[in-house]
């Protein structure tokens, strides 16, 4: 089974984290727009929240064989560069201001306080968040890792999908079905291990197993688990739910294995030396992307660049811009821990 860097994964992580930077950006969204235009924004926002599951899908399969040789130093091996990189970042989100408007007029800490007593009114969930909301994927990561590395460790292996399901549903109840199931979880749904375990449990069971899913059932998958999720969307909106914040629905899964499964089947597709120059470098450009995206805001909203013509700016600048503070960042030996974890 393959342990090297695969093309068409690779090309799968930059089309992933592309779709996070859509996400975050919120094209075609605002009372510049009609309701049915608002409407398509949020359908585009769900199309694109294949990436985080992808993400965690690829982690669960390179590192499967590393966790049954060895759960425990595998899972310090990711756990010490990632923290080092999410703590860093953390405190820099929680010193970047967010409004350059109000930072100037009025200080930076009558800018700071707001957000950081929004924070400190859930301790626990903003542990498992960080100082900005997309930093709770490496806390969601590790806290899946250290699940399968602990339930290895006791040779508890058998009790690693039933788990991965219980927190999942537990995650849906208490999450995007909360109106329906009424339940309640000690943190964000989101956070923590509730979705990101079943994510990293398939990549894992997918290649400890060495199950291959054909490429038309893998198509199947995708498009049928893409028209779940949006439905399971559209539905909920019944019940008051905006569309836009749900990260994970059951069709999540189905979609995300399917997608997997498609690219693992075709590996030479993406099969350039700028794929993998690209590739390695998405972890930092996910932790580093609100840099330039809270600048581009801010500018955009000074000389009031809004509506469509924001929309086409907004995305594209922010990848390339992402990228070249990664490349800057790489640069400098004291800097090059906060996009790379070697």
């Amino acid at each position: 089974m393959p342990s090297a860097r695969i093309p068409s994964l690779e090309l799968g992580r930059l089309i992933a984290i592309v779709a996070v930077i859509i996400i975050h950006s919120g094209p075609l969204r605002g009372d510049a727009y009609s309701t049915n235009v608002n409407l398509l924004s949020d359908v585009i926002n769900q199309i694109c929240r294949f990436a985080v599951p992808f993400f965690f899908l690829l982690t669960g399969y390179f590192a499967q064989p590393k966790l049954v040789a060895s759960p425990i130093d595998t899972f310090k091996g990711y756990a010490k560069p990632l923290l080092t990189i999410w703590l860093a970042w953390s405190v820099i989100y929680l010193l970047m201001p967010f409004r350059f408007d109000v930072a100037l007029s009025q200080g930076f800490m009558a800018e700071r306080t707001g957000y950081w007593n929004y924070l400190l009114q859930t301790p626990l969930n903003t542990l498992f968040e960080g100082g900005l909301v997309h930093l709770w994927y490496i806390p969601g990561l590790l806290s899946a890792i250290a699940i399968i590395a602990l339930l290895i460790k006791q040779k508890q292996e058998s009790l690693i999908v039933p788990l991965a399901l219980g927190l999942y549903v537990w995650g849906l109840g208490a999450g995007s079905y909360q109106p329906i199931m009424e339940g309640t979880t000690p943190i964000f749904s989101r956070n923590g291990p509730f979705f990101s375990l079943l994510m990293v449990v398939a990549g894992f069971e997918l290649r400890r197993r060495d199950i291959r899913i054909s490429s038309r059932t893998a198509l199947m998958m995708l498009f049928g688990g893409l028209a779940l999720y949006l439905s399971e969307g559209l539905f909920l909106r019944k019940y008051e739910t905006w569309m836009a914040t749900h990260d994970f629905l059951i069709g999540t899964p189905i979609l995300a294995i399917g997608l997997f499964s498609l690219l693992l089947n075709h590996p030479n597709w993406g099969n350039s030396p700028s794929t993998f120059a690209l590739s390695k470098r998405v972890l930092g450009v996910y932790v580093c992307h609100f840099i330039p995206l809270v600048v581009l805001f801010n500018v955009f909203g000074t000389y009031a660049i809004e509506g469509p013509l924001k929309d086409v700016l907004i995305a594209p600048l922010t990848i390339v811009l992402s990228f070249g503070l990664v490349f800057l960042l790489e640069k400098a030996p004291f800097t090059r821990f906060l996009v790379q974890m070697k």
